[in-house]
C-alpha cells in the first residue's frame, strides 16, 4: 500500500510536472498565478519550492525594486539572467540559498545574529517590530541593532545601517520559512500523487470541490485538467448511482449528489427506486427497459430529481431511445392520473417483458390499452379523461418536435445539471472542418500555424498602458473544445478591431494564429464565425 511518507523527494516524473506549470490541484500553485510562476521559476527541489511558495505572496510581487518585483528578481536570478549580488559579502551565507533575496522572515533574524551579536530572543524581537510598525519601537531596536553591528565589527556603522534600512524594507513582504518549507512538501506530496496516481488524485479533488468557495468553476477546471492526462470524467450511470465521484472501470463517474437539484433525500429514493426495480424484475438495472424504469421510480421521486437523471444521461440503459424521447415520455407518463398509472402498472407490465416487439414504443402500448375507459376494458374514468390520453398518445406517436439527441442540445444540458459539459462540448455541434488541431494538442506543443474550433467561455478587454500602443485596446480569451480548455489566449489591438463582434462569451469559433515564442499562449490573428 502506498504511503505518502515513504515518498522520494527527487522523483523527476514529479518536478517535471511542476516545472511545466501542471499544477491544478497542487497545493499552493493550482491557480492560474502559480501554474504561470512555476514555469517561470522551475523548481527542482524542496527549497526552490519553498522559494516559490513566499514569492507568490502579495507583497513579493509588489515589491518593486529596480523595475521588477522581488519574485522576477528571484526568478532571473536562479535561471541566470540576472547576476546575483550583495549587499555586503558577510551576508553571503545567509541569502546565498535564494540567490541573495532576502526572502525569509528567519533570513533577517540570523544576519541580525550574525552582524550585531542578537541573541534568539532579540532576533525575534527585531521581526516583530518590524511587524507592528510602530516608529518608536522600531528606533529603539534599530539603536539595539547599530550598537551590536559596532561591537561584533563585521561591518561598519553604513552599512549596518544600509542593511537595517534593507531587512526592514524587505521584512513588509518576507515569509516564514518553516511555513513555506511545510506548504513546499505538501505541494510536492499533491503533486507525487498527480504525477502517478491520476486517476485517484482527480477523482478525490472532485469529491471534494464542495470545499471550494466556486464549486462549479473547480469542477469545470479539474475535468479540463483531467482531459490533459486522458482521464474520462463521465456522468452518473444507471448502474452506477453512487452518492458522490467515484471510479469504475478506469474512469471517474459524478455521483448523484454532485448533481444539481438532486439532494440527500432524492438520493436515497433514486438508489432504493433502482434496487426496487432490479428486485421486483430480477434483473440487473441494464437489462429492465426504460418503460419499466419510467413508470416504477418517476413517481418516487420528485420531478427536478428526474428530469435532471434523463437531462444528464443518467437513466439511459438502453441507448436506442433518446434522452429528449426519454423527457418527452416522462412528461406524457407525468400527464396522467394516480388511478390511471396504478391502472397500467398492474395491466401493461406482464412478466416476460412489455411487447419485446414494440421495440421502445411500451408507453404507446400501455396508452393504447388505457385510454378506453373501464366500461370499455380500458382504464380511465370517463369519456373526459379518454379522450384526454388518446390526445396524449397521438402526441406520442406524432411528436410536434424532433426527439432526437444533438451534441449542442446534450452539452447544455449538462452544464445546466453538472457544472459542466461530458459527453460532448458545443463545438460538436459545428463544422470545424478547416480546423487542423484541438486545444489539447496545442498544449501539448503543437507546432506552426494552427486554426482551432473553440467556444470561447470568457472574455477581458485590457487598455494597453505602455509602448508604442498606449491606450489601445486587446484582449484575453478563456476559450475550449471538447478536448480541454485553454486560458492563455490573446488577441492584440489590431486583430481585436478587426474581429470583435464574433468575440463574445458563448459563441463558437475558429480562431487562426501562433503559438508565443516564450510559452503556450495562443496569439491569435484571425477569427472566423462557425
Amino acid at each position: 500500500m502506498f504511503d505518502i511518507n515513504d515518498t522520494s523527494y527527487d522523483c523527476r516524473k514529479t518536478w517535471s510536472l511542476i516545472c511545466d506549470g501542471r499544477t491544478k490541484g497542487v497545493f499552493q500553485l493550482e491557480s492560474q498565478l502559480g501554474r504561470s510562476w512555476a514555469k517561470r521559476l522551475k523548481p527542482r527541489n524542496i527549497e526552490e519550492l519553498a522559494a516559490l511558495s513566499a514569492l507568490l505572496r502579495p507583497g513579493c510581487l509588489k515589491a518593486i525594486v529596480d523595475g521588477k518585483s522581488m519574485t522576477q528578481h528571484y526568478v532571473d536570478r536562479k535561471n541566470g539572467h540576472e547576476e546575483t549580488s550583495y549587499l555586503d559579502e558577510s551576508l553571503k551565507p545567509i541569502l546565498e540559498p535564494t540567490y541573495g533575496v532576502l526572502v525569509y522572515q528567519e533570513q533577517s533574524m540570523r544576519i541580525a545574529q550574525e552582524i550585531a551579536g542578537f541573541n534568539l530572543q532579540q532576533a525575534d524581537d527585531l521581526r516583530k517590530a518590524i511587524g507592528k510598525k510602530k516608529a518608536g519601537l522600531m528606533a529603539e531596536v534599530k539603536k539595539t541593532f547599530i550598537r551590536g553591528c559596532e561591537n561584533v565589527s563585521i561591518v561598519s556603522k553604513e552599512i549596518a545601517e544600509e542593511i537595517f534600512g534593507w531587512i526592514e524594507k524587505s521584512n513588509r513582504y518576507a515569509f516564514n520559512k518553516s511555513h513555506a518549507v511545510s506548504y513546499a512538501i505538501c505541494g510536492y506530496w499533491s503533486a507525487y500523487c498527480k504525477a502517478h496516481f491520476p486517476l485517484h488524485f482527480y477523482c478525490s479533488y472532485l469529491y471534494h470541490s464542495h470545499g471550494k468557495q466556486d464549486q462549479q468553476q473547480e469542477v469545470k477546471e479539474l475535468v479540463s485538467d483531467a482531459k490533459m492526462h486522458d482521464i474520462i470524467v463521465m456522468p452518473p450511470k444507471i448502474d452506477n448511482l453512487k452518492s458522490h465521484f467515484n471510479i469504475k472501470d478506469g474512469n471517474i463517474y459524478f455521483g448523484l449528489r454532485d448533481v444539481k437539484y438532486i439532494g440527500d433525500s432524492q438520493v436515497e429514493k433514486v438508489v432504493s427506486g433502482i434496487e426496487e426495480i432490479e428486485k421486483k424484475y430480477n434483473q440487473g438495472i441494464k437489462d429492465i427497459s426504460w418503460y419499466r424504469i419510467l413508470i416504477n421510480l418517476a413517481d418516487k421521486v420528485n420531478s427536478n430529481a428526474m428530469l435532471a437523471l434523463i437531462s444528464i444521461g443518467a437513466l439511459n440503459s438502453d441507448y436506442t431511445i433518446t434522452r429528449n424521447r426519454m423527457l418527452y415520455e416522462f412528461e406524457t407518463w407525468s400527464s396522467l392520473t394516480k388511478k390511471e398509472k396504478d391502472w397500467a402498472r398492474e395491466n401493461c407490465d406482464d412478466p416476460q417483458g412489455l411487447f419485446p416487439e414494440r421495440g421502445n414504443r411500451g408507453l404507446e402500448t400501455t396508452l393504447e390499452k388505457l385510454f378506453p375507459t373501464k366500461k370499455e376494458g380500458g382504464g380511465t374514468h370517463n369519456s373526459k379523461r379518454r379522450e384526454i390520453v388518446r390526445d396524449l398518445l397521438d402526441l406520442l406517436k406524432n411528436p410536434p418536435y424532433e426527439l432526437e439527441d444533438v451534441p449542442d442540445w446534450i452539452a447544455t444540458e449538462e452544464h445546466k445539471y453538472l457544472g459542466v459539459s461530458l459527453t460532448y462540448s458545443k463545438i460538436d455541434g459545428c463544422d470545424t472542418g478547416a480546423s487542423n488541431t484541438t486545444c489539447k494538442e496545442f498544449l501539448q506543443g503543437k507546432p506552426g500555424k494552427v486554426v482551432l474550433g473553440v467556444e470561447i467561455v470568457s472574455l477581458r478587454e485590457w487598455t494597453i498602458k505602455k509602448g508604442n500602443s498606449k491606450g489601445s485596446i486587446m484582449a484575453f480569451l478563456s476559450v475550449e473544445d471538447s478536448t480541454a480548455s485553454m486560458d492563455s489566449v490573446i488577441i492584440f489591438p489590431e486583430a481585436w478591431l478587426k474581429n470583435k463582434p464574433l468575440l463574445y462569451a458563448g459563441n463558437t469559433v475558429l480562431l487562426s494564429g501562433k503559438k508565443s515564442s516564450k510559452d503556450t499562449t495562443l496569439i491569435v490573428e484571425k477569427v472566423f464565425q462557425i
